[in-house]
């Protein structure tokens, strides 16, 4: 099984083992030279729920079924819409856009590239921009229209796309050594392209070369800290791990 960037997120999403209270808790009882009965039970279901097996919630383990379900059944699910075509179709548009903004020179990475395919743990995906000078990943992602375009980064705010850019962090800390840690999910307005615009919506909405470039990019700055590595690497073993109890199942059931 291989997991893929474009939908990994639901593995990582919710938190394990002790909270931030609890564990400053448990350090505090650690340190005490002498502790009260009480406290010595305390202490020992702190560490048993710290040390716990990772318990992937509900939306990791439907993911990871979807894995061995195609791979079990031989196919291939595919998926498409108007907005995931127009996000594709204008990727370049929008890299060129964020240039502008920021007088930077990113292309988008294309096979051939140094950072084009990554590969790590059992995870494989492809960054929109890798910007190695400054060991940062920067991923694009162009709005449907005006009205669905976040204008500001707390609007743009999204789980699935900042767990995307951490896997790709992730993955190069892997594949070269180096202190990967930054990364930014911009999303971009650009003009629609003519033949996705259905009928039903007014052109207004996705004509965005009248606005000046400035309103037309928002960025959500992404960080890979200790604590994310921890927690990634603990939910990928617990989801290697339920792949394989899963198949075993697949294989077995009816027999």
């Amino acid at each position: 099984m291989q997991l893929r960037t474009y939908n990994i997120a639901p593995l990582f999403l919710g938190t394990d083992g002790l909270t931030d209270v609890q564990s400053n808790r448990l350090e505090e009882l650690l340190s005490k030279i002498k502790l009260t009965e009480k406290q010595a039970e305390e202490r020992d279901k702190l560490i048993a729920k710290r040390d716990a097996d990772v318990e992937l919630p509900a939306g990791a383990k439907s993911l990871i079924e979807s894995y061995v379900d195609a791979e079990v059944y031989q196919y291939k699910d595919t998926f498409d819409s108007k907005e995931v075509a127009k996000g594709r179709d204008v990727e370049d548009q929008a890299i060129d856009l964020y240039n502008r903004v920021f007088f930077t020179d990113h292309r988008k990475a294309v096979d051939g590239d140094k950072y084009y395919e990554l590969s790590f743990n059992g995870i494989v995906g492809h960054p929109d921009v890798v910007d190695a000078d400054n060991l940062m990943v920067k991923d694009a992602k162009s709005s449907w229209s005006k009205k669905t375009f976040p204008k500001t980064p707390d609007k743009a705010d999204n789980s699935t796309y900042t767990w995307q850019v951490r896997t790709y962090l992730y993955m190069l800390r892997g594949m070269t050594g180096l202190d990967w840690r930054r990364g930014e999910v911009f999303h971009a307005l650009v003009t629609t392209p003519e033949e996705l615009v259905p009928e039903y919506e007014h052109d207004s909405l996705h004509f965005a070369d009248d606005l000046a470039d400035n309103l037309r990019v928002t960025v959500c700055d992404v960080e890979l800290t200790d604590d994310h590595i921890l927690h990634m690497e603990r939910r990928i073993k617990a989801a290697q791990k339920y792949a394989e109890e899963y198949k075993d199942y697949l294989l077995n059931k009816n027999k």
